[in-house]
């Protein structure tokens, strides 16, 4: 039966998912002959398509024109998997450590040079600023940010930022790619990263790097966040300790 496409959207990307699809739901290698004939496509189309593909490692070929789905795809199915269960890990680990409660605790990723929030369990203080999810943020301003930029050499952090820092959001926030490093070098050292005001004024975050599965570079970031008038050298000792704990309790349930 032929299957009607629905065309919004780049027509390539969209038949090139159309194929993809198809070949997934079939329980033996089509022939690309088949693919085009399903989807109504010209067949011409579905060759330089499926070549593409082929060569990008999406589809992988079988006898004489038959198709099936390439080892590339599993790099994408692994990172969904690893962020799903990051989530989860973090909204259990949160549940069951009383000591993370007290506190507003979030998790993100790295996306470039900035940080997306996707999970946060608020505490019984309220902070001013609300972490929705989706949320980003420059990396070289927040704990989490600098918590998973350590995990990365300073030439790689220095390509991030080759086009220049990113504007500061507040009087505190750190200008210089140099005084970035500085910082990051701290995080290496002591295992856990500080954000003194930088992302807003009157607060604190202290976060520590995730890390899965054989990965050299962190794969997520948590962070403890608390009013600045809560901070006392003891404090930042104690919450940063606390983010580096829950930091490895996470990366251990991951495989890191």
């Amino acid at each position: 039966m032929t299957r009607q496409l629905n065309e919004g959207g780049v027509p390539a990307v969209v038949r090139a998912k159309a194929i993809l699809d198809f070949v997934a739901q079939c329980e033996l290698p089509p022939h690309v002959s088949e693919v085009a004939r399903q989807l109504d496509l010209p067949k011409s189309s579905v060759h330089g398509l499926c070549n593409t593909l082929v060569s990008l490692g999406l589809l992988l070929r079988q006898g004489a024109g038959n198709l099936a789905l390439g080892g590339h795809l599993m790099v994408w199915a692994n990172a969904f998997a690893a962020r799903s269960d990051l989530i989860t890990s973090f909204l259990r680990l949160w549940e069951e450590t009383p000591a993370l409660q007290r506190h507003t605790v979030t998790l993100s990723t790295l996306d470039g040079s900035d940080v997306t929030y996707v999970a946060c369990k608020e505490g019984i203080a309220p902070l001013g600023i609300t972490f929705r999810i989706g949320m980003r943020l420059p990396a070289a301003f927040t704990a989490t940010g600098k918590a998973m930029l350590s995990t990365y050499e300073d030439a790689t952090i220095a390509t991030l930022f080759a086009e220049g820092m990113p504007e500061p959001l507040t009087r505190m926030s750190v200008r210089r790619l140099e005084d970035l490093q500085q910082e990051v070098g701290l995080v290496r050292q002591r295992g856990y990263s500080v954000d003194n005001c930088q992302v807003r004024e009157s607060m604190y975050c202290f976060g520590a790097p995730i890390m899965g599965f054989a990965s050299q570079r962190a794969i997520g970031g948590i962070a403890i966040s608390v009013l600045e008038g809560e901070v006392s050298a003891e404090t930042e000792r104690k919450l940063g300790g606390l983010a580096r704990a829950c930091a490895e309790k996470l990366s251990r349930h991951l495989g890191g």
